[in-house]
């Protein structure tokens, strides 16, 4: 049997049935016609194979089969509720602090509205944020040191749980310059000067892998573990920087450097919230991740980035 194919509505009129050993009655408690409560008593008969209910003189007796589930049924009826109400009553303003593992790219893009979000609902939550980055970036998530984690991560141990939050694409960054070619091709896109966002222990990222599969390496002068310390660098240098459009989109302006698309094909990355198993059904873990989901919602949408020095993604 699957479980999906249950319907909780048979349940309660069962019990609502076993209780008031009468049809009518137990249609009067929960709401509901007396044909349909009949209806669901046939189908509980039919799901449980067996007639559950037996009329004895005038009044409805439990089979054997009955009087094992009944109590089952009713337990199950009660833990259900105590979750919901568990759920519905739930106030974040209860808790006293809560620590987030977020990349510094998350910091800058996403944590500004989750904040925001905060001082609306919890403006007393404490918020700790633990910078995440490394092979064992989410380490402290599965110890336990940290609620929840935010970032895009290769790799993700089965014991937690995953959901993406929104995609971004890479754009690159550069000083403007009249001096600059119009036409820029893979070829003298690896030939440029580079900054690197990557972990010390990395030291590679997609733009190396997609020139890779051209036969290119490009020149890395650069290499930062920090995604908000490179626009500066490109800003006084001739230094080249790929990077997610959503921080390009605001560095760009501030610094006055030109966004243009990547000369090799890069694919979007996704930025996930991730949560151990334990804490998949704490009030608390799902009302933070709905949070996530609401702060999301209110990112702007990134827009097209066209080159108007006819950047080249052949």
């Amino acid at each position: 049997m699957k479980l999906a194919a249950v319907d909780l509505n048979l349940l309660v009129a069962l019990d609502a049935v076993f209780s008031e050993r009468n049809v009518t009655r137990a249609a009067i408690q929960i709401g509901r016609s007396q044909p349909a409560t009949s209806h669901a008593l046939n189908r509980a008969r039919a799901l449980f194979d067996d007639r559950l209910l037996v009329r004895t003189g005038g009044t409805l007796e439990l089979t054997a089969r009955g009087r094992v589930l009944a109590p089952q049924i009713r337990r199950i009826l009660r833990e259900l509720a105590l979750v919901i109400d568990a759920q519905q009553s739930f106030d974040p303003r209860a808790l006293e602090s809560i620590t987030v593992g977020a990349t510094d790219y998350v910091g800058f893009v996403l944590l500004p509205y989750v904040f925001r979000l905060l001082q609306a609902v919890a403006p007393q939550l404490s918020v700790r944020v633990r910078n995440l980055e490394g092979p064992d970036a989410l380490a402290p998530l599965s110890s336990g040191v940290i609620d929840l984690a935010i970032g895009t991560f290769p790799r993700v141990p089965a014991s937690l749980r995953t959901e993406v939050l929104f995609e971004d694409r890479f754009v690159c960054l550069r000083r403007k310059s009249r001096a600059q070619s119009a036409h820029l091709t893979p070829e003298r896109f690896a030939a440029l000067g580079h900054v690197l966002v990557a972990s010390p222990d990395v030291g590679k990222g997609p733009v190396d892998y997609a020139l890779a599969k051209r036969g290119l390496t490009r020149r890395i002068l650069a290499s930062v573990p920090h995604f908000l310390v490179a626009p500066s660098i490109v800003r006084r240098t001739n230094l080249v920087l790929t990077t997610g459009q959503r921080v390009a989109e605001q560095f760009a302006p501030q610094l006055g450097l030109e966004k243009f698309p990547c000369p090799v094909a890069l694919d979007p990355f996704s930025v996930c919230m991730i949560w151990h198993a334990r804490s998949e059904d704490e009030s608390a873990g799902q009302w933070l991740r709905d949070l996530l989901r609401q702060a999301t919602a209110q990112l702007p949408p990134s827009k097209p980035v066209r080159s108007s020095r006819g950047a080249s993604r052949k």
